[in-house]
C-alpha cells in the first residue's frame, strides 16, 4: 500500500494517463442546463409537471426529463419530495432503480435527467396491454418480483424506505426488465436510527403497522412488495379491487384485520410468498435481515432464480417490449395543467433551486461517456504514445467521430 501512495501515484502524475483522467474529470464539472438537451414527445404527466423523451445533444444519449414546475412545487409543498427524491437517486446506483444523471433548472422548472423508460409500467402491462385476460402468469410475475427485490435490497443497504412500492412505480425498459421508480416518499434512516415514524405511501399498499402510527423499518417494502406480486397475478389489490368504490377507512381496516384470499391462480408456493411477505405482524415478515435478502431469495417460489445472473441482467425477460408500441394511455386522456396563479418566488425559493440544480451525478455521467463511445473517441494518443493534441491544450484533437455526434473538448 505504501508503494502505491508513494512511487506508483507519483508515476501516473507524471503520466499522460493523469492528464486524461483531470481532462475528463474537468468536464464532468462543468455545468449543465436546458441547452445541452432537445425535447421529444411527452411520456407522461405527474402531480408537478410533464416527463419528456430528451436527447443530451453532445452524446446522443436518451433521457427521460421529468420536468417540476416552480411555482406549482411551492403551491402544493413539494419541496420536500422533490429534493428527497433527487439526493437518494443520486446516492444510489442499481440496475434495478432509475439513475439520475442531471439535476438542473430552468426559468420555471426544475429537471431531472434520469433512465429512460420506454416499456411502460407495470399497471399499464397488468390491466391494459391484454384487457381481456388481465394479470400476468406467475412466471412473469415472478421474474419482475425478483428484480424488485434486488433494487429494494439496495435501497435498505444504504439504509433507505422506499415506502411507496406498487405496479404503476415500476417501470420497464426496452430490453424488458424493471427498475423502481418515483421515490419522493422515500425516507432515509440516520445514524444510528433502526426505525422512523409517519403515515406516507397508498392506500390498499400501506403495512398494518405503518396504518397504526407505530415506528417500522424496511419490512414495510416488503408488504407492499406482496400486495405488488398479488396484484401481478390477480389484477387486482388483496384489499381493493380495482374500480372499487370503498373509502381508505375499510380500506385500512381490511389491512388491518382481514387475511387475504387467493384464487385458482395461485399456486402454493406463491400463496406461501404473499402470505410470508404480507404478514401483519412486522416480526414474522420475510425480507430483508442481516443486510441481505438471502432468506427471501430461497423461498421455494424462487427456485427457478439464477441470482447471479439475475444481479447481472444475464437472465432473459418473459417480455420484451415491441419498439413500435407506446405502453401509456393517450397523453390527451391525462389532462392538461391549469395555470398556477398568486404564487411568487423569493431569495429562499431560489437557494433552494440552487441546492437541488448541481449538474452531472459523476458515476452516471461517466457510464455516459463510455456506452455513447465519446471516451473511446476521445482516448487516443500521438504516434508513439505521445501526448496528443487535445492533451497539450494548443489545438483540437484530430479524431473522427464514429458516433455521429460532437466530440466533447
Amino acid at each position: 500500500l505504501g508503494y502505491l501512495e508513494s512511487k506508483a501515484m507519483e508515476a501516473y502524475q507524471q503520466s499522460p494517463f493523469f492528464l486524461r483522467f483531470l481532462q475528463f474529470k474537468w468536464l464532468e464539472a462543468q455545468p449543465v442546463g436546458e441547452e445541452w438537451f432537445a425535447d421529444f414527445r411527452v411520456l407522461g404527466k405527474g402531480g408537478f409537471g410533464e416527463v419528456y423523451a430528451s436527447q443530451m445533444k453532445a452524446t446522443g444519449m436518451m433521457y427521460a426529463n421529468k420536468k417540476l414546475n416552480k411555482k406549482r412545487l411551492k403551491m402544493r409543498k413539494g419541496y420536500e419530495g422533490a429534493i428527497v427524491e433527487k439526493r437518494i437517486l443520486a446516492k444510489v446506483h442499481s440496475r434495478f432503480i432509475v439513475t439520475l444523471a442531471y439535476a438542473f433548472q430552468t426559468k420555471n422548472e426544475l429537471c431531472m435527467v434520469m433512465t429512460i423508460m420506454n416499456g411502460g409500467d407495470l399497471r399499464y402491462h397488468v390491466y391494459n396491454v391484454d384487457e381481456g385476460h388481465p394479470g400476468f402468469g406467475e412466471d412473469r410475475a415472478g421474474f419482475y418480483a425478483a428484480e424488485i427485490i434486488c433494487g429494494l435490497e439496495h435501497l435498505h443497504q444504504n439504509r433507505i424506505i422506499y415506502r411507496d412500492l406498487k405496479p404503476e412505480n415500476v417501470l420497464l425498459d426496452d430490453a424488458g426488465h424493471v427498475r423502481i421508480s418515483d421515490l419522493g416518499l422515500a425516507v432515509e434512516l440516520k445514524d444510528g436510527e433502526d426505525k422512523t415514524k409517519g403515515y406516507a405511501g397508498t392506500p390498499g399498499f400501506m403495512a398494518p403497522e405503518l396504518l397504526k402510527g407505530e415506528a417500522y423499518d424496511w419490512s414495510v417494502d416488503y408488504f407492499t412488495l406482496g400486495v405488488t406480486l398479488y396484484e401481478m397475478i390477480a389484477a387486482k389489490g388483496p384489499f381493493r379491487c380495482r374500480g372499487e368504490k370503498v373509502d381508505n377507512k375499510e380500506v385500512t381496516r381490511r389491512t388491518l384485520h382481514d387475511a387475504v384470499q387467493y384464487s385458482e391462480k395461485f399456486s402454493p408456493e406463491c400463496r406461501g410468498l404473499c402470505d410470508a411477505l404480507m404478514a401483519k405482524e412486522p416480526t414474522q415478515r420475510l425480507g430483508f435481515e442481516g443486510g441481505t435478502c438471502s432468506a427471501l431469495r430461497l423461498h421455494p417460489f424462487f427456485n427457478g432464480v439464477n441470482w447471479s445472473r439475475l444481479r447481472a441482467g444475464l437472465m432473459d425477460p418473459p417480455f420484451i417490449p415491441d419498439p413500435k408500441t407506446v405502453y401509456a394511455k393517450d397523453i390527451d386522456d391525462v389532462g392538461a395543467f391549469s395555470t398556477v396563479k398568486g404564487v411568487a418566488l423569493n431569495d429562499t425559493d431560489r437557494e433552494f433551486y440552487l441546492d437541488f440544480a448541481d449538474g452531472n451525478i459523476p458515476i452516471a455521467w461517466q457510464e455516459e461517456m463510455i456506452e455513447t463511445g465519446v471516451f473511446g473517441e476521445l482516448n487516443v494518443w500521438g504516434p508513439g504514445g505521445t501526448i496528443p493534441n487535445d492533451l497539450r491544450g494548443d489545438s483540437a484533437p484530430d479524431v473522427p467521430s464514429k458516433s455521429g455526434t460532437c466530440v466533447l473538448l
